[in-house]
C-alpha cells in the first residue's frame, strides 16, 4: 500500500514540477504580437488620404530599404529617435538607400501589438498625422523589425517621399523629433501576465514543498510499517522514488 501511494504522489509531484518550470520560463514579448504588416499600414494611410481627397501613395522598394536600414541601426545601437547617436538624421538613410528626394518624412513606432494600434497612434499624433496627410508625398516605404532591447520589442519605421526631378531643388520637409509612444494595452498585457505567472509560481512552489514533506513521511512510514514483509523491495522502491524526486527538484 505505501508503495502505491508513494508512486502516485511521485507522479503528481512531477506534473507540478513541469507546470512550475513552464510558469518560471521567461516569455518573449514578441510572443504576444498579433501582427504588424507593411501592406496593412500602407492601406490604412491610403484609405485616409483618399477620404481627404489626397493622392494615394505608391509603395517604393528603395524607401522600404531605407526604412530597414534605419530600423537595423536603431536595434543595433539601442536608440529610438529620429537622429542617431552618431548624428545621422532621417535623411541620411534616404541617401544610403539611393533615394533622391524632393520631399521626405519619417514616422517611428515601438512596442505596439498590431497594425491598427500603430496607425491609430500615428493618426492621433498631430506631427505623425501631418506626414500621413502631406500632399507633397507620392511614395511610401515601411520596415518592421523585432529585437529592440532586452524585451525584443518591435520597431516600425515608415518613410514618405517624393522623388527628385532633374530640375527640382532638394527641399527636405523635416519633421521635428517625436516622443516615443508605447502601447498601453501591450504594456498592460505583459505586466499582468508577469504578475499572474509569479502568483501561480509561488503557489506551485508551496505545493511542491508540501508533496516533498508528504512523500518523505510516507516513505518513512512504509519502511517501518512494512519492514518485515518486504523490506528489500520497499527500501529499493523508496530509494528510487526519492532519487527521482530529488533529480526533479533540481531541474
Amino acid at each position: 500500500m505505501p508503495n502505491k501511494v508513494l508512486f502516485y504522489c511521485t507522479i503528481c509531484f512531477l506534473v507540478l514540477k513541469i507546470l512550475f518550470v513552464g510558469l518560471s520560463a521567461n516569455f518573449s514579448e514578441n510572443f504576444f504580437i498579433a501582427g504588424i504588416k507593411q501592406s496593412s499600414l500602407t492601406q490604412m494611410v491610403n484609405r485616409q488620404r483618399s477620404a481627404e481627397g489626397l493622392n494615394l501613395l505608391r509603395e517604393n522598394s528603395t524607401l522600404s530599404k531605407a526604412a530597414m536600414l534605419k530600423a537595423r541601426d536603431m536595434v543595433e545601437k539601442e536608440y529610438f529617435a529620429h537622429q542617431s547617436p552618431d548624428g545621422n538624421t532621417p535623411w541620411h538613410w534616404f541617401k544610403e538607400a539611393g533615394y533622391n528626394y524632393k520631399y521626405a518624412g519619417e514616422n517611428l513606432a515601438i512596442g505596439y501589438v498590431d497594425s491598427d494600434e500603430v496607425y491609430n497612434a500615428w493618426y492621433n499624433s498631430e506631427t505623425h498625422r501631418a506626414n500621413i496627410l502631406n500632399p507633397n508625398y507620392t511614395e511610401i516605404g515601411t520596415a518592421i523589425l523585432s529585437g529592440f532591447g532586452k524585451n525584443n520589442a518591435t520597431i516600425v519605421v515608415q518613410l514618405f517621399g517624393s522623388p527628385q526631378s532633374e530640375t527640382a531643388s532638394v527641399v527636405a520637409a523635416q519633421i521635428e523629433p517625436l516622443q516615443m509612444q508605447e502601447s498601453d494595452r501591450y504594456n498592460y498585457l505583459i505586466k499582468n501576465l508577469s504578475l499572474l505567472s509569479y502568483k501561480y509560481e509561488v503557489y506551485l512552489q508551496y505545493a511542491i514543498y508540501l508533496f516533498i514533506t508528504v512523500l518523505g513521511s510516507i516513505t518513512i512510514f512504509g519502511i517501518f510499517a512494512d519492514f518485515k514483509a518486504s523490506k528489500k523491495n520497499l527500501i529499493f522502491n523508496s530509494a528510487f522514488m526519492l532519487a527521482t524526486l530529488l533529480s526533479a527538484s533540481l531541474i
